[in-house]
């Protein structure tokens, strides 16, 4: 195991306030996609003294030809047009403002720092605290609050510096489909999104869907069931997520860090706690020496709930570190439904059937 030291994690945010808002006031969806996000977990990583501790770097703005890696001219041009207007309906749930384009271009910027930082090796582990998050752009269609894939266009520019193989992991709660379509039929990139599924209405996401060519067997969905609980998180990780990153061996670990799973979070329906965000980040940190990867990184995806968010982000880095899981004021003991455990497991045996086939 390789000893860490917050120094060796590093933390890249942007100085200018990001003032992109979508032109809603709350309860609606889009309105919880705010710039208290990341001020309020910069306060509390400030508060609690960890951010002095870790390395901090700025986001630089992305160029036009970063965006075009992972997305068409078409999607690029609208978003600077509707950028330039001020307003506009780029796709579902994904509404323009005058700060959209450059905001953006600051979210590439950071997850692509965070990119080159691991593969330079002047980083183990980096995080891209910015917004708005990426993972439902696809190629050509902004949707979900999501208007540039960061984490897409990072793990593209990981491949061209030199990685041949790129896991990634998404623990958004939502699924990552623009991630996915963008990786479907890539063989050097692995997509596993652990997610909430509504098995009675059928939508992307499915195990079913493996990839495609000669990219078949690396995209791997964990749809759980609304409502999972930790356990089923700690199951989908030691059943599934190990053992495929252990099998695919990625020259990198890329991690789409998605917080609206917690239980207190507006706009996501699971009930986990930052726990598991804790687990996930040590296991991260596990698996990087265990498949001797250069390092980790990780772009903030969803998360709206900014009182709560600050803790999340806190547990996965303390997770990084190898520390232990702090005690948290989220942390309540929560009633845990031993039949949806049990369909969880089912699921995840489902899962491990359709993909395992393909492993090497």
């Amino acid at each position: 195991m390789i000893h860490l030291t917050y120094k060796d994690i590093a933390l890249i945010s942007q100085k200018r306030p990001n003032q992109h808002v979508a032109p809603f006031p709350r309860p609606h969806l889009e309105a919880f996609e705010s710039p208290l996000r990341t001020q309020m977990v910069m306060q509390h990583l400030n508060r609690i003294g960890l951010l002095g501790e870790l390395t901090r770097v700025d986001a630089p703005k992305a160029k036009r030809e970063d965006i075009l890696l992972a997305h068409s001219p078409y999607l690029l041009d609208t978003v600077e047009l509707y950028g330039d207007l001020g307003s506009g309906h780029l796709g579902e749930s994904a509404f323009a403002s005058a700060e959209v384009y450059r905001a953006g271009l600051y979210a590439v910027g950071g997850a692509l720092r965070a990119s080159k930082m691991v593969m330079e090796e002047t980083s183990s582990h980096a995080y891209s605290l910015l917004r708005p998050p990426g993972h439902h752009a696809s190629t050509s269609n902004p949707t979900g609050l999501c208007f540039f894939n960061n984490i897409a266009i990072a793990v593209k520019s990981a491949i061209e510096a030199g990685a041949e193989r790129v896991s990634i992991i998404d623990f958004d709660d939502h699924f990552g489909n623009g991630t996915a379509e963008i990786f479907y039929s890539n063989p050097r990139v692995q997509y596993i999104s652990i997610h909430e599924y509504d098995f009675e209405n059928y939508g992307t996401g499915h195990y079913s869907e493996i990839g495609y060519g000669e990219g078949i067997g690396t995209n791997i969905n964990i749809p759980l069931l609304d409502m999972s609980p930790d356990i089923s998180y700690e199951a989908a990780f030691d059943r599934v997520v190990v053992p495929a990153i252990e099998n695919f061996r990625p020259d990198v670990i890329a991690v789409s860090a998605g917080y609206d799973s917690h239980w207190a979070d507006p706009v996501g329906n699971m009930d986990i706690d930052s726990r598991t965000f804790w687990k996930i980040g040590r296991t991260v940190r596990d698996l990087v020496d265990l498949v001797s990867a250069r390092g980790s990184f990780w772009v903030l995806e969803g998360g709206y709930n900014p009182l709560g968010l600050g803790f999340c982000v806190e547990a996965s880095i303390r997770g990084l570190a190898g520390d232990a899981c702090p005690p948290l004021p989220d942390q309540l003991d929560r009633i845990v439904h031993e039949m949806l455990v049990t369909q969880n497991i089912n699921i995840l045996n489902r899962v491990y059937e359709m993909i395992s086939p393909h492993w090497q």
